[in-house]
């Protein structure tokens, strides 16, 4: 693994060089562009192997402190930002809020230490969409990240490959996910969508975002609709659910 990232590199060097980008590197298609923000350099390499090995995500760059992010960032074609809360000299927080200023659309989801309610409302007033306890295992990482993303899932590569894409009847062929099946559930039960943020600890956007991609998928209009539709899935349906 060569965690530079850096574009035309001959040598690999340390994952924070990427603040001299004067252009945004090149994503493969389909998937979407994160950068890390974290002063510990062995994490950001652990996170970075998870961003390799993913199908959804891609690495454009790894920074060491908030100064360094507020520079590469901007020019590195970033779509989601993981940043570590606590960082010396610039917080996590503090940049959060500067790149909201700059990138209102950019997806920053926090790294924290503990599970403190002050921190994670500081860091939502600054525009973070989601929030992640260490420690945690891949999975769990890149399903938050995917949770965070506000479009619909990519299709399946496979499928597309053998000319499978076309749709049929119900909802066999797009399968919810285990937050998906959640959301919908805490919905049914007449939860509201700040409760929902607040429990998972993301941004009501997030939780619109993931609701916009259960309407597709259950082919509904309202959440009306997708939970009468959704309470008529057989629960054990291999097609239906994971």
């Amino acid at each position: 693994m060569n965690p530079s990232h850096s574009s035309g590199a001959s040598s690999p060097g340390p994952p924070q060089r990427h603040k001299g980008t004067s252009k945004p590197l090149a994503v493969p298609l389909g998937k979407v562009a994160v950068a890390i923000v974290d002063d510990d350099e062995i994490f950001r390499l652990f996170v970075q192997d998870i961003l390799d090995r993913s199908r959804e995500f891609h690495c454009v760059g790894s920074y060491s402190s908030g100064e360094e992010a507020l520079i590469g960032i901007p020019q590195s074609g970033a779509q989601v930002v993981v940043m570590d809360v606590k960082m010396p000299g610039m917080s996590g927080i503090e940049c959060a809020r500067r790149l909201k200023a700059l990138l209102p659309h950019l997806i920053i989801v926090m790294i924290t230490g503990l599970d403190d309610p002050r921190t994670i409302n500081l860091a939502r007033e600054c525009g973070a969409d989601g929030f992640l306890a260490k420690p945690f295992t891949p999975g769990r990482f890149l399903d938050t990240l995917s949770f965070c993303v506000p479009r619909p899932k990519f299709q399946n590569a496979g499928q597309q490959a053998s000319g499978k894409g076309a749709r049929q009847p119900g909802v066999s062929r797009r399968r919810l996910t285990d937050r998906e099946n959640e959301l919908i559930q805490l919905l049914s039960e007449g939860l509201q969508y700040k409760e929902i943020a607040a429990n998972w600890g993301v941004s009501v956007s997030a939780v619109h975002g993931m609701q916009h991609r259960v309407f597709q998928k259950l082919r509904v209009a309202n959440a009306r609709e997708a939970i009468r539709k959704w309470q008529k899935i057989p629960r054990d349906s291999g097609d239906a659910f994971r």
